[in-house]
């Protein structure tokens, strides 16, 4: 059984240049400050820096988390041992319901004998049917109940790195590049929402949050490659690292947050 599971515009604050000057007290020459009055005139400050820039939008690479995330692939790993049990014994059983089938041959098919170990065939293919479905539907809750797991947890982690860094938009995007000789490839990479994106991608930085303190599966190296195509920038110390004890994904091109 198979599963399946941002151009954006960096939001400065205005740029405003306050210049603030004191009016000069017109001072004939010769002319004595009377007392109380106001003091000389103040030479202009210089001018404020501009407002720290930053960034309202962010893209994640869903996709790419849920291919790497330790935990998820653990479970789909277990699930797929549970899986393939049951399929050896499903075939077990098919194989005995074979024997049964071609011994049924050997009756006349006049007799008693033939039409009881008929009937015995009919009743072991129902029951057979009804446990593949009924199996079938579990494992389809258990996974869909896997993925909401994650994908909640991936929520979490999304908003609070958006809350902390001021992103008030986070946009699901791939970093898969389009194969040319490839049609479904390319197919879904012109139907990408979102187009281009520069510094802006924070897939790396929740993928790490969400490994961290896992253990890696036995055999494991725990590294993931950095997918194609994605945008690169510099990121902040200390942003991009695992908590200690995590398990640390090579970098993968992010943006600047601060």
């Amino acid at each position: 059984m198979r599963f399946s599971l941002v151009c954006a515009t960096f939001v400065a604050g205005p740029l405003s240049i306050c210049f603030f000057a004191a009016s000069a007290a017109a001072q004939q020459p010769g002319s004595a400050r009377p007392p109380g009055g106001p003091p000389p005139a103040a030479a202009p400050t210089a001018p404020a820096g501009p407002a720290t820039a930053g960034t309202s939008v962010a893209v994640i690479d869903i996709a790419y988390i849920f291919k790497n995330h330790v935990r998820f692939n653990r479970q789909m790993n277990d699930m797929k041992g549970d899986i393939e049990a049951f399929d050896a014994s499903i075939r077990n059983e098919q194989q005995e319901f074979a024997k049964k089938r071609e011994a049924l041959t050997s009756y006349n098919p006049a007799s008693d004998q033939y039409k009881k170990a008929e009937e015995e065939l009919a009743h072991l293919k129902s029951n057979l049917d009804i446990k593949v479905a009924v199996k079938r539907r579990e494992f389809l809750e258990q996974e869909a109940k896997v993925y909401y797991g994650i994908y909640r947890e991936i929520e979490e982690a999304v908003a609070s790195f958006a809350l902390k860094h001021r992103i008030q938009l986070v946009l699901r995007f791939s970093g898969d590049e389009m194969k040319p000789d490839d049609r479904a490839s390319v197919l879904q990479g012109v139907n990408k929402p979102v187009v281009f994106q520069n510094q802006l991608d924070i897939t790396m930085h929740i993928l790490n949050q969400l490994n961290a303190g896992a253990t890696m599966p036995a055999g494991a190296n725990g590294v993931a490659p950095p997918p194609p195509g994605a945008q690169g920038g510099a990121i902040q110390p200390g942003i991009q690292q695992s908590q200690k004890g995590g398990p640390v994904v090579p970098s993968r091109p992010t943006g600047t947050f601060r």
